[in-house]
């Protein structure tokens, strides 16, 4: 795997990883599941107390699905980890990666997650989620 820059303090990778079309019945507790862009969301609410960390797929770099789902997955109160993750995961995104509510992304062999802090550092905070607040912040 490459570089995982975390942009909040819950760094524990979970147990198992699974795939999104491949989900155990029931879910483990401590799992993280690997979503697809084209998947509908709505199908993991059932499983959010089991799943620790989704990691959301950008395959592309004009395909902002993930975005959408991120912003869908707090709004139907997923408090865990989202992880951005896929080629097209770049550090000119990671200030629309951060205020769409992720809380990790999977870097590319050419990224740096110091090149992340020290961007993200100079950044406003303003539309950013809070899972602690479980809501979006604005000033």
């Amino acid at each position: 795997m490459s570089a995982l820059y975390i942009m909040t303090t819950t760094p524990i990778e979970p147990a198992q990883w699974f795939d999104g079309g491949d989900l155990p019945e029931p879910v483990p507790a401590h799992s993280g599941v690997r979503w697809a862009n084209d998947a509908d969301v709505k199908a993991l609410v059932p499983h959010f107390a089991q799943i620790d960390c989704i990691a959301l797929q950008f395959p592309a770099f004009a395909d902002g699905r993930a975005y959408s789902q991120a912003r869908q997955l707090r709004r139907l109160g997923y408090n865990g980890r989202l992880r951005a993750s896929g080629k097209a995961v770049v550090l000119d995104q990671a200030l629309e990666i951060r205020a769409a509510g992720f809380d990790e992304a999977e870097l590319r062999e050419d990224q740096s997650a110091e090149q992340w802090k020290q961007w993200l550092a100079t950044q406003p905070a303003d539309g950013l989620f809070s899972a602690a607040r479980g809501r979006f912040l604005h000033r």
